[in-house]
């Protein structure tokens, strides 16, 4: 049967895989590509997919925030109204949401998470894992700037922290080993050089622009 892998790959039940039984019985390569095809089904069914970036207050942060990050990576984007920064985080955010269903978003109004809160420290992405903030995100310097932010950016800022922004087939139980992990040491490189590039051609170009003038 020619079309066997292709019928395993497309099955999206472990039911439709369970069907198939009797159909490779005598092949054993299709059989254990079956078996294991039922496996990442299994696994990825048990992974919670989030999704989206969910708006969160003062009053439910415990059970939204801290209880969640036992088992998961918690971002918690703090804002305020009309702020031009927030909102370039909040898109990178909303996108990275979801992009990665298996990493928890929130969101909330700063001033009612900490009363007090200044307006210079917004926006700020809090990082939480095991019931504890482990990263702490103030401007948009840790992205690169506001001339050089990208969502590509943002998402390597959060993994500093540990693979908050991974496929969930890849984070499993959100403790990723290093030989998986290493692989965003050249992605930041790259970006850091790209950075670089950019002040560099920004700089050019206003000198260029002074001379002219």
């Amino acid at each position: 049967d020619r079309d066997a892998p292709s019928r395993i790959a497309r099955a999206s039940s472990r039911a439709e895989l369970e069907s198939m039984e009797d159909d490779f019985g005598d092949d054993r390569f299709l059989e254990e590509y079956r078996r294991r095809r039922m496996e990442e089904l299994r696994v990825g069914a048990s992974v919670p997919r989030f999704g989206s970036v969910t708006e969160i207050t003062r009053a439910s942060f415990v059970r939204e925030v801290t209880d969640c990050s036992s088992k998961h990576f918690v971002v918690v984007f703090l804002f305020r109204p009309h702020c031009g920064k927030c909102e370039l985080v909040e898109t990178a955010l909303d996108e990275l949401s979801g992009k990665y269903p298996g990493t928890k978003f929130t969101k909330a109004l700063a001033g009612d998470i900490m009363p007090g809160y200044l307006d210079k420290n917004v926006p700020t992405v809090l990082v939480y894992r095991s019931r504890n903030v482990c990263a702490t995100l103030i401007g948009l310097d840790a992205y690169g700037g506001e001339r050089h932010m990208t969502v590509e950016g943002v998402s390597l800022a959060l993994n500093e922290t540990g693979p908050v922004c991974v496929c969930s087939g890849d984070a499993g139980d959100g403790n990723v080993g290093d030989d998986k992990f290493d692989g965003n040491d050249a992605k930041r490189r790259q970006y850091a050089e790209g950075i670089v590039a950019s002040m560099i051609a920004d700089g050019r170009a206003a000198r260029e622009a002074r001379e002219e003038g």
